[in-house]
């Protein structure tokens, strides 16, 4: 997966806010980064 995220990581600039309410979600329910990364790379919008 990180080999992944590194393929796609020069495509844009993340917003600090951004990336910190990706980290807090990542620590607090781990199934659903992976679902909303698919989310975001299919671009289906919740």
């Amino acid at each position: 997966m990180k080999s992944i995220t590194r393929l796609f990581a020069d495509r844009r600039q993340t917003n600090l806010s951004t990336l910190f309410a990706r980290q807090r979600l990542a620590n607090t329910m781990p199934g659903e980064t992976g679902t909303m990364a698919a989310l975001r790379l299919t671009g289906i919008g919740l």
